[in-house]
């Protein structure tokens, strides 16, 4: 049961991603890549949807609270809660048309994650947390795996639109962990890469290079459902895994068999 509170605040988020996949919904299969702009990177793309999605969830967020999000409309006031939102995780699957895409918020309040909800809609899928609460797919308490051994685990990556030019550019560690684990997997999505650790689908996502909007309802579910999330440093802050930068998600007992083999991080 969810009440009190963080049970109204995560409601709040519930609505807001199932209004915005909505929007996100009509432009589902019109869109294409040639439809989309880069922002800087080759290929890292908007598109009309991610900005239609982004202005249904400003006119949804109380005007009163901080906003964070992907898509440069952020607003910074000082306020007890920040809405950390992405709009459209997953751009360059939704104009390819394949189904592993969402929308991502989270909620701060007052320094602590306290509310998160990813909504995916091709996928038929909402995952809910609030602090203290668990986390909830299509309203069913999901928790992570309880795979032991890295070399049974399916694990997750992602890598970074400017992977060419960064020392950091993760293919080391695809080359190890993938040598070690049952199979890698590449969604395209970190909120769903993060989504499915916290439902136990599989066992570790780590990735580089991310963002607050990526992995902050993500972070939320990962520990609701009973599993950990550090920086490859090995830090739970929250200041450090918000960042992004680095962030590694697992069920618990393959934590530091999968960060023991992280290549050292060079420009991070």
């Amino acid at each position: 049961m969810r009440g009190g509170a963080g049970g109204s605040l995560v409601a709040e988020a519930e609505a807001r991603a199932r209004g915005a996949a909505d929007v996100l919904s009509g432009f589902f299969g019109k869109l294409h890549r040639a439809d989309a702009t880069a922002k800087g990177a080759r290929r890292d793309l908007v598109s009309e949807a991610d900005l239609a999605s982004q202005r249904y969830l400003l006119e949804h967020i109380p005007a009163g609270d901080d906003v964070l999000s992907e898509e440069g409309a952020s607003r910074s006031t000082g306020a007890a809660r920040t809405w950390v939102i992405d709009p459209l995780d997953g751009t360059i699957n939704f104009l390819h048309g394949l189904p592993n895409w969402c929308v991502s918020i989270g909620v701060v309040e007052r320094g602590a994650l306290a509310a998160g909800a990813v909504c995916a809609p091709e996928l038929r899928q909402i995952y809910t947390a609030a602090a203290g609460q668990g986390a909830f797919c299509n309203g069913e308490r999901v928790f992570v795996s309880k795979t032991g051994d890295i070399g049974d685990s399916i694990l997750a990556t992602g890598l970074a639109y400017r992977r060419n030019e960064l020392p950091d550019h993760n293919m080391d560690n695809i080359t190890t962990l993938g040598f070690a684990c049952a199979d890698l997997r590449r969604m395209g999505a970190a909120a769903i890469d993060l989504s499915y650790v916290a439902s136990g689908r599989i066992d570790g996502f780590w990735e580089l290079h991310l963002n607050a909007w990526d992995v902050a309802a993500g972070i939320l579910l990962v520990r609701e459902a009973g599993g950990r999330v550090t920086d490859f440093r090995g830090s739970e802050k929250l200041e450090d895994v918000l960042s992004g930068s680095h962030v590694l998600a697992s069920n618990g007992p393959l934590h530091e068999q999968i960060r023991s083999r992280l290549a050292p991080l060079r420009g991070l």
